[in-house]
């Protein structure tokens, strides 16, 4: 949330429609041409078979007054029925009821599973509906059923056939990287809870209501996401002094997995990337982008999703900014094998005389749930961390590091992982960006406060290792949420400039994920951080701007929801 988020294949011979219980009988429309209340990017038809029909009427309830929903369905039908029985005709005889939007619900039903099969029947589907100029089509993905959030009775009844739902699932993720017309709506994602159903996979009203509302959202999203290869360029400053922008970046809303990077407008694009993302994603990364003569960063997505971009501050000439072409030092997946766990890395980053590094880490399919630090070599412990992971995931966070005196840093993973490690600029001036061994200054798991929704933590400069004698303008930091809840997001600002409509990270319910922040503290020298639900946080301060630093707000450049 963003504040304004097989077994293998294997012959099962049954009378599919017996075993179910049809929640519905077939809806539609009559076939003759009827007038629209509403103009077709206000069109929304879904073709279903029972499972999906019975959310028919909470899909009407579900959007706007001024939309127009339409249902088709039969139950027991296989995609290719649903093609041939509902889809073909209603395009043929009736074709001015589908507007821009089709929603598909099927893939429950086979006497028999053959993943090949459903893969012709996804790409005619798909191609039938795109033919007929159709511009968005969404697929509902299939509940796998776990025993936990059913009765044991709708458990017994699914036996024989729930094992094939996850192999459905796996070959709607491929289709959804075939066809970029193919939004996924993330059933499965979301019915892993008791109450939804009256056996095992039929809607009842709950159900149908949060399955209607995955649509909209799908559907809304769909309006406004930018397109798979999208540039966007922010303007970011006036001022012919400035080299860099501290932002926050944030990726919601992702069709599919992919990734974006940042970069000034007057370069070339980069194959690198500042933020990965999986399907269905919200996931925020901060960045400190080189700033061309223009004042203007871009932002490329790779694939399509919505884009949000925060400003936190601004650096000037002083800093000395150097390397400001991203370019990629480091990506294990080309040396065929994953860094071993607790095995440093020694990298070098950048040529003697450099101070600081902005370099961006990536951590790829990591062996068990961990965390990644980046800090001198030869040190024997890991004392705090700059990315957390988790197996399956691709975790990037950016990472202020100070080279040796050769110029190199170490990283060391807490597991094994793949990681790949980016250079976006570097800075000479000490004076200016002044980086420090990270210090913990908070950690709400251990200093009694109160675990709730809305909780700050706070912190004063005076209570760092910072340099207090010298001006500091802006707190270099790495945000730690831990055991969220619920999905949410969190702020970091000046304390008694309140809170804005900002964030910084975006975690998922029960998530460890950080973040890094560059933020302005407050006339008292205070920063606070905000998290939106119950969750504990963890601060590591890691070094100090001083003059050529400006910070604001934070304040929200772009969104593309808007």
């Amino acid at each position: 949330m963003i504040p304004h988020g097989t077994r293998p294949a294997r012959q099962v011979a049954f009378l599919f429609a017996a075993v179910l219980v049809c929640a519905a009988s077939v809806l539609a429309p009559p076939t003759a041409d009827i007038a629209h209340a509403a103009p077709p990017e206000q069109r929304v038809t879904l073709f279903s078979d029972s499972v999906g029909l019975g959310a028919a009427g909470a899909l009407r309830n579900a959007f706007p007054a001024d939309w127009e929903v339409n249902t088709f369905g039969t139950p027991a039908y296989m995609v290719e029925m649903l093609r041939d029985g509902h889809v073909i005709p209603q395009l043929t005889s009736n074709r001015s009821i589908i507007g821009d939007h089709v929603v598909i619900a099927g893939g429950y039903n086979y006497p028999y599973w053959d993943p090949q099969r459903f893969d012709r029947s996804i790409d005619s589907m798909i191609a039938t509906l795109t033919n007929a100029g159709v511009k968005n089509i969404y697929w509902v993905t299939l509940r796998e059923v776990k025993p936990e959030y059913i009765s044991a009775s709708a458990w017994n009844q699914v036996q024989p056939y729930y094992w094939y739902f996850p192999t459905v699932n796996d070959h709607l993720e491929r289709a959804a990287a075939r066809h970029p017309n193919l939004t996924l709506v993330d059933w499965a994602a979301a019915a892993d809870r008791t109450g939804l159903t009256y056996d095992a996979i039929h809607l009842n009203p709950t159900g149908a209501a949060l399955y209607s509302s995955l649509i909209t959202a799908a559907v809304s999203n769909s309006e406004t996401r930018l397109d798979n290869g999208t540039v966007t360029r922010i303007h970011v400053s006036d001022d012919p002094s400035t080299v860099a922008a501290a932002i926050n970046m944030t990726a919601t809303g992702t069709r599919a997995r992919g990734w974006l990077g940042a970069y000034p407008c007057d370069g070339d694009q980069p194959n690198v990337s500042n933020l990965n993302h999986a399907r269905d994603h919200t996931v925020a990364a901060a960045a400190i982008v080189p700033v061309g003569p223009s004042g203007d960063i871009c932002v490329f997505n790779q694939t399509s999703s919505q884009l949000i971009i925060d400003l936190f501050g601004l650096l000037d000439d002083t800093a000395d900014l150097g390397d400001s072409i991203p370019t990629r030092l480091h990506d294990s997946r080309l040396l065929g094998a994953r860094q071993p766990a607790l095995t440093e890395l020694e990298l070098h980053v950048a040529e003697p005389g450099i101070n600081a590094v902005a370099l961006n880490l990536t951590a790829l399919l990591p062996e068990t749930s961990g965390f990644v630090t980046v800090q001198e070599c030869g040190l024997t412990t890991l004392d705090t961390s700059n990315v957390n992971v988790r197996p399956g995931s691709v975790t990037p966070n950016l990472v202020m590091a100070k080279p040796d005196a050769d110029g190199n840093v170490c990283i060391t993973a807490s597991t094994t992982t793949h990681l790949v490690i980016d250079r976006f600029a570097s800075f000479a001036n000490e004076a200016v960006i002044n980086l420090v061994r990270p210090d913990r200054v908070t950690d709400t798991r251990v200093d009694g406060s109160e675990r709730r929704a809305g909780r700050v933590a706070r912190f004063s400069v005076e209570d760092t290792g910072l340099d207090t004698g010298s001006e500091i303008t802006g707190v270099l930091m790495n945000l730690t949420i831990v055991g969220a809840d619920d999905r949410g997001f969190g702020t970091a600002y000046p304390c008694d400039d309140g809170r804005s409509d900002t964030s910084n990270i975006n975690y998922a319910a029960g998530q460890t994920i950080a973040n890094f922040a560059l933020v302005q503290p407050d006339a008292d020298g205070e920063i606070c951080v905000y998290s939106h639900v119950a969750a504990d946080i963890l601060i590591d301060v890691m070094g100090s701007t001083g003059p050529g630093f400006e910070g604001v707000g934070p304040l929200r450049l772009f969104d593309s929801r808007n």
